[in-house]
């Protein structure tokens, strides 16, 4: 190489773990060969994880980092960030594969100086389905740009954060693949984790919740997601899906109302005390 020539960029993966054993080995083959380091921020598993990375080769590198009190996924993949030393950082999940047409254009893509970041889209699997609608195809978020540009925020749906002008941000047009839950039981534990972030959003709204919302806002989430965003074309998975969405409205508007309205147990017990009365009359 001369001295006027520009080294290849280079291009690292950051990934977050909590007991992947089961996803890791096909992530990790679908990555090395190509990707320059693959950093994987661990949650504090305790299954083969660490075995699994240790077992890869120098490309991947294992940080055992649980989550302290107050930090969410969101802090896991700065953390990631902020031990890479590649130019440029692929954000991945451990389900998600990266198909052969996306990386060819990672690989072209990172190489323009006129660029800072880029957004792509998932195939994203419900019910071990890939999904058409239903809300599933709206994905396209910025999750490949330069390491020293971009951070994450939020609590458990992370936002993207790219300190770069609209017209350094490129669209690639390559497809993520993302898997998502084994079955749908797990669908349903990651749910109750998201709740306290949907609670968030209502009680940010500063309204009082009535009747008439807990039985509306969940319908509209439903129409929402099977019609206007035609969960239809999935067949039986986007039926599933749109109440599943629903169903997570109703549960955060009912907890709401409930933390608006709750009566202490102080005062249930005042409300039914008639011992002491009888034995001061």
């Amino acid at each position: 190489m001369s001295p006027f020539e520009r080294a290849p960029a280079t291009l690292g993966v950051v990934a977050i773990s909590y007991n992947e054993e089961e996803d890791l080995p096909g992530f990790l083959a679908n990555l090395i060969g190509w990707a320059d380091e693959i950093i994987i921020v661990d949650d504090g598993s305790t299954d083969r994880t660490e075995e699994i990375c240790a077992a890869a080769g120098s490309t991947v590198r294992f940080l055992r980092s649980p989550r302290k009190p107050g930090e969410y996924y969101s802090d896991q993949r700065n953390k990631g960030i902020d031990a890479a030393a590649s130019d440029w950082l692929l954000h991945m999940d451990i389900d998600e594969r990266v198909s052969r047409d996306l990386a060819g254009e990672i690989r072209a893509a990172i190489q323009d100086e006129q660029m800072d970041g880029y957004r792509f889209r998932r195939l994203n699997h419900f019910m071990h389905r890939p999904m058409q609608g239903g809300g599933w195809q709206d994905w396209n978020l910025i999750h490949l740009a330069r390491r020293d540009l971009f951070r994450f925020g939020g609590m458990f749906h992370e936002t993207c954060h790219l300190d770069a002008p609209a017209q350094r941000v490129g669209q690639l047009s390559g497809k993520m693949i993302h898997f998502n839950e084994h079955n749908f039981e797990k669908r349903l534990k990651k749910s109750s984790t998201y709740l306290e972030e949907t609670v968030k959003h209502v009680e940010e709204s500063k309204r009082q919740i009535r009747g008439w919302q807990i039985l509306w806002a969940p319908a509209k989430e439903f129409l929402k997601k099977y019609f206007y965003k035609k969960g239809f074309l999935d067949g039986t998975p986007g039926l599933i899906s749109a109440l599943h969405s629903a169903t997570a409205v109703f549960r955060a508007y009912a907890l709401v109302w409930d933390r608006q309205n709750r009566i202490s147990r102080a005062e249930l017990e005042r409300q039914v005390s008639w011992a002491a009365a009888d034995r001061n009359g």
